[in-house]
């Protein structure tokens, strides 16, 4: 007997996006984001730092999805993946209901966007004239 898992990538983060639901759909990540943002809002009071950053990394997810942006390395680009799957995924070091439950996720991109900051800042640039 084989049991039908449901995926939850609200849950699980990008291990439960599958490449070929990516390729059919490479906004999905943007889109996974985004309800977690509506569902559990950070605090840009307490975390103004981990919410820009995920607007940029969004952007730029947006832009690299849609065939728009594809200045970045493909190792730039999986970090802020890998950050996205963090921030997604509920089993991480710190739940996020909780106070200061971010904390841990913006380390994580903090890690993410300093050892890409040259490659994030020439994106944010191009950015600018190509806001969506």
């Amino acid at each position: 007997m084989t049991m039908n898992i449901k995926k939850a990538p609200l849950r699980n983060g990008l291990r439960d996006i599958s490449m070929e639901e990516f390729w059919k759909d490479p906004l999905i990540v943007v889109e996974t984001v985004r309800q977690k943002l509506n569902e559990l809002p950070i605090d840009t009071k307490k975390n103004p730092s981990l919410a820009k950053q995920i607007g940029t990394a969004l952007e730029l997810f947006r832009a690299v999805g849609m065939r728009r942006y594809g200045n970045i390395s493909v190792l730039a680009t999986l970090d802020l993946m890998q950050a996205a799957h963090y921030f997604l995924w509920l089993g991480d070091r710190n739940p996020d209901s909780q106070s200061d439950g971010y904390k841990d996720d913006a380390e994580i991109f903090q890690r993410a966007f300093t050892r890409h900051e040259r490659e994030i800042r020439d994106f944010e640039q191009w950015l600018q004239p190509h806001s969506y």
